[in-house]
């Protein structure tokens, strides 16, 4: 009894230093070839998983423990434990799909049945998101598998949009130069792919006109603050107000005489 106590010990503890060691190989190899690790989270459950699994069989196996038994059990109550398992199967298949074909990463920015976030884990069952506003949302893979998957940053850039007001009395030839010297100047834009400025529409009380740019992920907040900052600091100088919503109401004479 003792001894298969001191044996089960030292097969725990077996098994978890070869767990720590087989994953600091892998996270090695994969920095040797030059890659960055992608789902780290992910290779340490399903190693930790599978270490578990053999950890037990060979626990099991010092105190001869058969587990013939339990497999026979399984067998005759199998369309049951179909039956109550079909969900969770299908989670686990779907989170394999979604770990072998790459569909989500962790890391990632995305948006998964109306859930915006960054993929924190992709479990066994389910895919953690963590929201923008630091809620975290646990997702069952059949339903992440299932769904449209939007990826925010496929590349290092994304493009923003700033919409512009421009005075009826001003130059749009200098409104435009204006703008353009701003998206030049402004660090944050990138240069490539290229910014422009389009037409938007006679408003009510000004031009409008839509500035598109592009910037990297770093800069996705600050760029845009910095730029309609420059934009507006160019125009007053060129003497142009961005306007404010005006109305012009036209009396009639008779209504006015009746008024005085």
């Amino acid at each position: 009894m003792f001894l298969k106590v001191i044996f089960s010990v030292i097969a725990v503890a077996v098994a978890y230093s070869l767990y720590r060691w087989f994953l600091l190989l892998i996270v090695r190899s994969i920095e040797k070839l030059g890659k960055e690790i992608q789902m780290r989270n992910t290779i340490r459950f399903f190693l930790g998983f599978l270490t578990f699994i053999v950890t037990i069989m060979v626990v099991l196996r010092i105190w001869n423990i058969s587990i013939l038994p339990l497999l026979t059990g399984v067998g005759i109550g199998g369309l049951v434990v179909g039956l109550a398992l079909q969900e969770p199967l299908a989670n686990l298949f779907s989170g394999l799909f979604l770990i072998t074909t790459r569909a989500v990463k962790e890391g990632e920015a995305v948006e998964v049945g109306g859930v915006q976030g960054t993929v924190e884990l992709v479990n066994l069952n389910h895919t953690v998101i963590r929201t923008w506003d630091g809620r975290r949302v646990l997702i069952p893979n059949k339903m992440v598998w299932g769904q449209a998957i939007v990826h925010f940053w496929p590349d290092g850039v994304r493009r923003q949009e700033l919409r512009v007001s421009i005075p009826y009395t001003a130059d749009m030839k200098k409104a435009f130069e204006a703008i353009q010297k701003a998206l030049s100047d402004e660090q944050t834009v990138e240069r490539e792919p290229s910014p422009n400025i389009v037409f938007g529409d006679f408003g009510p009380s000004s031009v409008n006109v839509i500035v598109r740019f592009w910037v990297n992920r770093e800069n996705f907040f600050l760029g845009v603050t910095n730029l309609a900052m420059r934009i507006k600091d160019y125009l007053e100088k060129e003497g142009m107000r961005i306007p404010y919503p005006q109305l012009e109401v036209h009396l009639s004479e008779e209504f006015v005489k009746r008024w005085r």
